[in-house]
């Protein structure tokens, strides 16, 4: 992780990121999804844009149209039943399941998987 040495959030962050993704196959839909969120961090970071993704995620209007979930379920089975059902999930969309909160996230094979997210206490790299 020395891409990110210069931000202390950001490795804190990438370092989450690996502890989640452990929890699942290698070949899993969600290991995918989680390995692409922490490239697409070290993205943001070596394009100097890590910043402005802050700024944005700080944003009055951001926080207000993300931070409430969309469905809330009982179970995860519950959860992708449904999930498997919407022909167009809400990408980014926050749903609620067992009282921990997941990101619907489109998987590399082009089906939608919960990704379970990070508290917002602390922005990512801030």
């Amino acid at each position: 992780m020395d891409e990110s040495s210069s931000e202390p959030g950001l490795e804190r962050t990438l370092r989450a990121l690996v502890s989640a993704a452990r929890s699942h196959p290698p070949e899993s839909d969600e290991h995918a999804a989680i390995s692409l969120a922490a490239r697409a961090l070290l993205f943001l970071h070596h394009s100097e844009q890590l910043g402005a993704f802050r700024e944005w995620l700080a944003s009055p209007s951001t926080v207000e149209a993300s931070s409430l979930p969309i469905r809330a379920f009982h179970s995860m089975g519950d959860a992708l039943v449904w999930l498997e059902g919407q022909p167009e999930a809400s990408t980014g969309s926050l749903v609620e399941v067992e009282h921990e909160t997941y990101v619907i996230a489109l998987g590399p094979t082009g089906s939608f998987v919960l990704v379970r997210t990070v508290t917002q206490h602390a922005p990512v790299g801030g």
